[in-house]
């Protein structure tokens, strides 16, 4: 398999968010839900991103590339590299627990609970439906637990016995030599891949793996005041992993489309209005837009260019607490490019009527 930055198509550099993001895009765009999707490309996807996303599986990863995980526990010493499951120096007595601190091992239990994969997905919600709280359900396909066998992996009716090869531990002993002598180390069972039991025969629906491609239609709650490019993370939403373990996650991103007047800012909501020179000097009743609707504004007598009217509470309310943003009305003075002979006499008049100080 190609280099999982390359899979990734982001630098060694990268960040998490980076990575993240990445991610996201890819999984969206190779998803055999949609049209062009690649399920073998997919499934690459995600099985970068388990590794990448994971700060500790990264660093595992680029300092032992994707054999890793057989490095497991391991470090690197100054008699070169070798992998050493300090599980199995115990029988050494206090040499298992010299050894273990001299080279970074630990005692972590060798079986692993799987982690099915995470999906990401999209929606489109209107700029006034982000203020309030909604409901939109979304139809993809993922792995689900297969219904034929139930998740075990076995033709209903037939047994699950023991693994030969492991006789049930889910792991098997390999013996490397190195320079400080003949060492073992536990790795999970190739054969039964450390369940420690194998179907006698095997599901005929999903071939054994507990699960199966299907359609799901999935209900998702959005919060009100959600922002554009924000992403709601449901807990084991994702997809079931091979021969039983728990669900990913789902992420997904919601797209808030633009509205005609009003925008965002932060939790308050911005718009402009025109105002003629003179509504401005005697004021105005106008007629806005609002999160929730039109309302009549009164602009004041007096009111200068590029003054900022404050309505409180009619902004966004804040999505991890209480409170609600205002929404900012900014006012613009238009004036005629051209004028009446009538308006000009009386503008002059206006005018002769300010240097006589009538007019503060």
């Amino acid at each position: 398999m190609a280099d999982y930055y390359e899979i990734l198509g982001v630098s060694r550099t990268a960040s998490s968010d980076e990575i993240k993001k990445a991610y996201r895009k890819l999984a969206h765009q190779h998803h055999p839900d949609k049209d062009g999707g690649n399920e073998e490309t997919f499934k690459q996807v995600n099985e970068a991103y388990q590794v990448l996303g994971n700060e500790s599986k990264r660093q595992q990863y680029d300092r032992f590339g994707q054999t890793f995980e057989d490095a497991g526990g391991s470090t690197q010493g100054p008699f070169g590299g070798f992998n050493v499951n300090f599980d199995d120096l115990s029988g050494f007595g206090d040499l298992g627990d010299m050894l273990g601190q001299m080279f970074g091992g630990s005692r972590a239990g060798t079986r692993q609970t799987r982690r099915g994969n995470d999906i990401a997905t999209d929606i489109e919600i209107s700029f006034l439906e982000s203020a309030r709280p909604l409901t939109r359900t979304v139809s993809h396909r993922l792995y689900q637990t297969c219904t034929h066998c139930r998740g075990n992996g076995a033709e209903p009716g037939t047994p699950i016995k023991t693994c030969a090869v492991c006789n049930g531990e889910g792991t098997v002993t390999r013996t490397q030599q190195t320079p400080l002598g003949m060492f073992s180390r536990r790795a999970v069972c190739p054969t039964c891949q450390g369940e420690g039991k194998q179907a006698e025969k095997p599901c005929t629906q999903c071939r054994g793996e507990g699960r199966e491609l299907r359609e799901r239609t999935l209900e998702i709650s959005i919060p009100a005041g959600i922002a554009d490019g924000q992403t709601i993370r449901l807990a084991g939403k994702g997809e079931i992993p091979p021969r039983g373990g728990i669900p990913g996650d789902a992420f997904i991103t919601v797209h808030v489309a633009a509205h005609p007047q009003l925008r965002r800012d932060g939790n308050n909501v911005r718009t402009s209005i025109e105002v003629p020179f003179t509504d401005a000097a005697l004021g105005i009743s106008q007629r806005i837009e609002t999160l929730t609707g039109e309302i009549d504004l009164d602009v004041p007598a007096g009111i200068q260019p590029g003054t900022e009217l404050r309505l409180p509470g009619r902004g966004f309310p804040h999505l991890n607490g209480s409170g609600q943003g205002d929404q900012l009305v900014t006012v613009t003075v238009t004036i005629p490019k051209r004028l009446s002979r009538k308006q000009k006499n009386l503008l002059l008049e206006f005018k002769q009527l300010q240097k006589k100080k009538l007019f503060g």
